[in-house]
């Protein structure tokens, strides 16, 4: 898994709520809660993707997904059922005002103010970045329902050491040590400054050499020369650490450069 948290929002503006009201949801709430906890946020609604099923797999493949289930968004419900089956870190939040069909508690549900003022924005940051933070920290090695199920469990052999309590409780303790965790990918945290918001797909059109942007693997880069293959643009990047050619695309991984 990566170090990103994938956040699943509601798409465009539903029916209730002002123009751009959940890029603000995103901006002031989600955005600086993820930071704070350490996380790159990317929106599922931001990303590319050529086949449903590349969805999915970052939905699997991020260490945390954010759901927001305000306005009964189907598309945070489906992530949250993924993630749940597979007993992966899930932050769940929603607005007051929506009314949910199912009990979400479960799920340790973050609720925010929609009106998004700013007396209950940092309590809301601070309340989902240590969500974020717990439902990673206090992720479990062994899958609860296969677990409470018995499925996939190998039968206990016969006993055929001594049953001696003290090597017994000392065998039990070895078999229950956790395993590792893995360690995380280097990332630049936190962002300079100068860096502004992720490029949306008619800005990256419009990339030409000498432009400056930051990734956030490698930092800020001076572009060189830009290539279209297929569908993909490379473009040659310099920068402190030497050159790359990267492919550009949507993400939060490239961003622009203010100033």
């Amino acid at each position: 898994m990566d170090n990103r948290c994938f956040i699943i929002m509601p798409p465009g503006e539903p029916s209730g709520y002002s123009q751009g009201h959940f890029n603000r949801v995103y901006d002031y709430v989600i955005l600086p809660a993820c930071r704070a906890a350490g996380y790159w946020p990317t929106r599922s609604d931001s990303e590319k993707y050529d086949n449903p099923l590349d969805v999915v797999k970052s939905v699997v493949d991020s260490e945390i997904v954010l759901c927001d289930l305000s306005a009964n968004n189907s598309n945070a419900l489906y992530g949250l059922a993924v993630r749940d089956s597979l007993d992966l870190p899930l932050t769940v939040i929603k607005d007051t005002k929506t009314f949910l069909t199912f009990d979400a508690n479960s799920f340790g549900l973050i609720e925010y103010d929609e009106s998004l003022r700013i007396d209950t924005v940092q309590k809301a940051i601070e309340m989902l970045s240590e969500a974020l933070k717990k439902a990673v920290e206090t992720k479990k090695d062994r899958h609860q329902l296969l677990h409470r199920l018995s499925i996939g469990l190998p039968p206990v052999a016969p006993s055929t050491f001594n049953t001696d309590t003290t090597a017994f409780a000392e065998l039990v303790i070895q078999e229950e040590e956790p395993k590792a965790k893995e360690p995380r990918l280097p990332k630049i945290s936190p962002l300079p400054d100068y860096v502004g918001d992720s490029f949306t797909e008619d800005e990256i059109s419009k990339i030409k050499p000498g432009d400056f942007l930051f990734h956030l693997n490698h930092g800020k880069g001076k572009v060189n020369f830009i290539k279209n293959s297929g569908k993909d643009k490379l473009t040659s990047i310099e920068f402190e650490s030497g050159t790359k050619l990267l492919v550009v695309a949507v993400s939060d991984y490239f961003r622009k450069v203010n100033g």
